[in-house]
């Protein structure tokens, strides 16, 4: 990532921006374009996404035969039975809702949007990040950004005022003299326009030049408080670690985000990149702000705790081709604190979303619960299929357990391969991941849950929200 970030400092102008938006973009994206192209003739490109399609279809029918065959044994063994399908019933809803998604069509609106950038410690990635919003596509005189420097001790708040200094004056800077958490950043940034549209983008992403027109056009809908973009991972080939998250992160938005927004219920839009319409955020916005759980100041989970508020009265859409490109955690510790705070969030947002969504789709409430259940008992399963069942009867459990996840991972991989725009071996990372989580990230769920009053980030030295002492 190293290598990476420090090819996108060196774009740093060192005179006023040049007046070509997809000049400035293409040299911040022209290593992702690349990544999407490789030298395979395109005959082969395309036998091979044929021969892939084939196969995930035999797949999906394999599964659901083999579910149909082991009736008997599913009954034998009623709680690996019902959680085995009702895990097959999950995955492949959202498959199968996914193919009903569209994108919206361009309504033509152009509303004022403000852009929020909240960073801590990004010395490297600000920079490019911010000229990427530079050089979108959308009328400047409608285009607000807003840099806030949440205390950050490194560089950060010298890489924003100097592109901040050759932006003609287009981004208004923020400064917190010290740390006060990413929400609080959010905050004032919100505070900071009056543009009916807020759109937020994480400090170590880059969007594409046609995004934010893209992902407003859905606004277009009175019924729409939110849009999700798409978010793709930048540092793709940096390590094995980041390829994985690669096939997960695509998956997770046009699968899983995809399929919630057939139902207009999308339940996380990401800090990556996503708006909000400013009336459906202001009546909440203090609530969110000082939220606190099990007497504990809030200080992660910042963006899925904000859908929550706007998802209880209006509806929130996924926006495909509105696209984000985001650093993700290169080392193994760093990946296993993320997700160790991204779930300790669903956690604590978890119990807030099921007291509403009820009042939604039905469809989309039954999935949503279940969602939240499963990995509740995804451990549990775990142990009674490979230690708990053999030990007490000699059962071919694990050998069937291990099938079901073989087949969870090529599906999705397969769908990698699938929706590229060229074929990449990067899809078989995606069958590492699946096993991956088993081995790791699967028992997080209970540790989270135990932790849930932390008010530690963990990736990174932030002191926002720690002073009351229970920052674990």
């Amino acid at each position: 990532m190293t290598r990476l970030l420090a090819r996108l400092r060196r774009m740093a102008p060192t005179r006023p921006l040049v007046s070509s938006r997809r000049l400035v973009c293409a040299r911040l994206l022209g290593p992702l374009r690349t990544l999407r192209g490789s030298s395979q003739d395109a005959i082969v490109n395309r036998v091979l996404k044929i021969f892939a399609a084939v196969y995930l279809v035999w797949l999906i029918a394999a599964v659901v035969a083999y579910k149909t065959e082991f009736v008997a044994l599913m009954f034998s063994n009623v709680f690996f039975g019902v959680y085995s399908t009702c895990v097959t019933l999950y995955i492949l809803s959202r498959f199968l809702f996914s193919l009903f998604y569209r994108s919206r069509p361009d309504a033509g609106i152009e509303p004022r949007v403000a852009i929020v950038m909240p960073a801590f410690n990004e010395q490297d990635a600000i920079a490019a990040s911010l000229r990427s919003l530079l050089a979108l596509e959308y009328p400047p005189d409608k285009l607000e950004l807003v840099a806030v420097n949440d205390g950050s001790t490194d560089a950060t708040l010298v890489e924003i005022r100097e592109v901040a200094g050759v932006s003609g004056g287009r981004v208004n800077v923020i400064d917190f003299t010290e740390n006060r958490g990413k929400r609080a950043a959010m905050a004032a940034g919100i505070r900071a326009t009056s543009a009916e549209v807020v759109v937020f983008v994480d400090s170590d992403s880059v969007v594409e030049p046609g995004a934010l027109r893209k992902l407003v056009q859905p606004l277009h809908d009175p019924r729409v408080g939110a849009v999700c973009g798409h978010a793709d991972v930048l540092n793709v080939r940096e390590t094995w670690l980041t390829r994985m998250q690669a096939v997960r992160y695509f998956v997770a938005f046009r699968v899983v985000k995809a399929a919630e927004s057939v139902f207009g219920a999308v339940t996380c839009c990401s800090g990556c990149f996503s708006a909000y319409r400013r009336e459906a955020i202001m009546p909440r916005l203090e609530w969110w702000e000082g939220q606190t759980f099990l007497g504990v100041e809030s200080t992660f989970g910042d963006d899925r705790s904000l859908t929550n508020c706007v998802l209880r009265d209006w509806r929130i859409l996924y926006e495909k081709n509105a696209v984000s490109h985001t650093i993700v955690p290169t080392t193994f510790r760093a990946f296993v604190k993320q997700q160790t705070r991204w779930k300790r969030s669903w956690t604590r947002e978890s119990l807030m979303v099921s007291r509403f969504i009820w009042r939604k789709h039905p469809v989309a409430a039954a999935f949503t619960y279940l969602s939240i259940v499963l990995p509740l008992i995804a451990p549990v399963a775990a142990l009674h299929s490979i230690a708990w069942g053999p030990l007490m009867h000699g059962t071919t459990l694990p050998l069937i357990y291990a099938a079901g996840l073989y087949s969870l991972a090529v599906v999705y991989s397969l769908y990698f391969v699938l929706f590229q725009d060229r074929y990449s071996v990067i899809w078989m990372y995606g069958i590492l991941f699946v096993f991956f989580y088993l081995a790791i990230m699967v028992w997080q769920t209970y540790y989270a849950i135990a932790t849930c009053r932390t008010a530690a980030w963990g990736t990174r030295p932030a002191t926002a929200g720690l002073s009351g002492g229970d920052g674990g």
